[in-house]
């Protein structure tokens, strides 16, 4: 017999059972995992990886000059943490970054979308005057260049065999961190990626995206952590995913 039988019971339960903490705890059991936190912004996600696994070794990726005096603030407090002012990306070098004074959480190598029907914030805008409309594209897609690293190229320079959590939050630059792992990629455990269907940036993703190289290196998706619905419209605007790699074997 169906020890739960509607989806709202099954629901029920696992809200009864799990949270953030618990679902990653249940995956990785180490006490000391390796983790990259690519776009650790201002230290928010470092905080929480570092509550979790107070021994863990955390490499944060952050090349927006306006998160570092927060962000180097919260790595002050803990042990194996360390700072990269860089992007990741396809190559070492630099690419292009757009800065945005509404928020530091919304910059990224892609421009936001003037012209998006999706976002809330732009419709409201544009119901008013034109020169509230040119105000606030002063404030967006300020460009400028910012260095950038490959991941398998970092890890061969501090001799890492494996990464334990990846955790990608770039703004529409997820495939190309991805990509930047190269055949490295089987050699992480869990990614956490955030996927924008909606149009407030210039580019948006699907599952395709990340899936053409996840797939093949061994990974599954495990869990849909967060979904934010967008209630001008109906649709989903952004997920977080989790994908497990069934492959992973750190001692290889």
């Amino acid at each position: 017999m169906n020890k739960y039988p509607s989806n709202q019971e099954r629901t029920e339960e696992y809200l009864k059972l799990f949270n953030r903490e618990k679902t990653f705890k249940t995956i990785i059991s180490d006490y000391d995992p390796i983790i990259f936190d690519v776009g650790a912004n201002n230290g928010r996600s470092l905080n929480e990886f570092k509550a979790w696994w107070p021994k863990s070794k955390v490499h944060c990726f952050e090349p927006q000059e306006e998160c570092w005096v927060e962000l180097e603030n919260n790595a002050s407090r803990y042990n194996q943490t360390f700072i990269n002012k860089s992007a990741i990306s396809v190559n070492d070098g630099v690419i292009n970054f757009y800065v945005h004074d509404i928020s530091t959480g919304l910059g990224g190598p892609n421009k936001i979308n003037i012209d998006s029907t999706d976002s809330i914030d732009l419709k409201q805008l544009k119901s008013q005057s034109s020169e509230v409309i040119s105000t606030y594209e002063s404030t967006i897609n300020k460009p400028r260049s910012v260095p950038s690293l490959r991941i398998d190229n970092y890890m061969d320079e501090y001799s890492l065999r494996y990464i334990d959590l990846l955790k990608i939050d770039t703004q529409g630059h997820e495939p190309e961190v991805l990509e930047s792992i190269g055949e490295k990629l089987t050699n992480v455990h869990v990614v956490i990626a955030e996927l924008m269907f909606f149009d407030y940036y210039e580019r948006s993703l699907s599952f395709s995206d990340i899936e053409k190289t996840l797939l093949p290196a061994g990974f599954k998706l495990y869990d849909i952590s967060h979904i934010v619905k967008n209630p001008m419209n109906g649709r989903t605007d952004w997920i977080d995913v989790i994908y497990l790699n069934k492959k992973f074997n750190k001692n290889k």
